[in-house]
């Protein structure tokens, strides 16, 4: 990919690819929270017809170059070759966990039941089962950069927590999937947790009749479930599944994600995103099909 075709491809596009959805829409102006930092009031704008964004926060902006390298905080030649090879598949914003506290700046300070009421309003809003989630997912409070924050967290299985509100989609500590274990043959390939609680949510009663892996972004799959004789789907060097089951999203990145699994276990994977084939992902199936399942 060369930087002329890079930069017609939408920054809104790739912004809805990152979890952002426009908080106003002015024209061709589309306002976002800024994918940046942590913040409630928009501050970060696209013009469509120039397809060019502006952060007022921070006084930058830039074409869909300027945007990739700043977001992963790489060189055109990176940014090109994300675009290229990763269809869009973007790393997530991480605060990673450092082994230096001094270079170290978030903190957890808490970790309960979720019960704040914006958040309960948050789960209702996707239609996720109250129940699961509260079984699942954990409250996180945190400070970042010395100002508290709340999240729902959904632990990974290096003990970070990608975090999910209404504002923020990011993950603290290290990013990695997350496995669930109910000693089955058979296992579920997910994109997110809110992929994982909408499947529980739609079928309650197949809870224990799956294992399942959240890969928590589909940048993790490379280097997990892609390496040879990983202990996720190997045991004493042989699959330990009889089945493999992709439930990824219905974009590119899902595309390749699931092209990657079929290529590596090609006899036991199964594509199951027939079932909401015309929509974006699991979430967006269960918004349309259920009125109400969020108690």
């Amino acid at each position: 990919m060369n930087c002329d075709t890079a930069k017609q491809i939408r920054i809104i596009d790739l912004l809805e690819k990152l979890g952002y959805s426009p908080k106003r829409i002015a024209n061709e102006s589309w306002w976002y929270i800024s994918p940046f930092r942590q913040e409630k009031t928009p501050s970060f704008k696209v013009n469509l017809a120039k397809n060019l964004y502006y952060d007022f926060g921070e006084g930058t902006g830039g074409t869909t170059l300027d945007f990739v390298m700043r977001y992963n905080n790489c060189d055109l030649k990176s940014a090109l070759n994300i675009l290229d090879n990763s269809v869009f598949s973007f790393v997530q914003p991480t605060v990673l966990n450092t082994t230096s506290q001094s270079e170290k700046n978030y903190e957890i300070t808490s970790i309960t039941e979720v019960t704040n009421t914006h958040l309960i309003q948050y789960v209702k809003s996707r239609k996720l089962c109250f129940k699961t989630v509260k079984k699942y997912c954990k409250q996180i409070h945190y400070t970042l950069n010395d100002k508290s924050y709340y999240a729902i967290g959904f632990k990974n299985d290096m003990n970070g927590y990608e975090l999910r509100n209404k504002y923020v989609k990011m993950c603290l500590g290290s990013k990695t999937v997350s496995y669930i274990r109910n000693n089955s043959k058979k296992v579920i390939l997910l994109e997110s947790w809110s992929d994982f609680i909408s499947f529980l949510t739609l079928y309650p009663n197949t809870e224990y009749q799956f294992d399942y892996i959240i890969l928590n972004s589909v940048t993790t799959l490379n280097n997990t479930l892609l390496i040879e004789s990983n202990s996720y789907l190997y045991k004493s060097d042989k699959i330990k599944y009889e089945s493999i089951i992709c439930l990824f999203d219905n974009d590119k990145a899902g595309d390749l994600a699931t092209e990657k699994v079929f290529d590596t276990y090609r006899n036991i994977t199964v594509d199951k995103r027939v079932v909401y084939q015309e929509y974006k992902d699991l979430n967006d199936y269960l918004l349309t099909i259920n009125p109400d399942n969020s108690v």
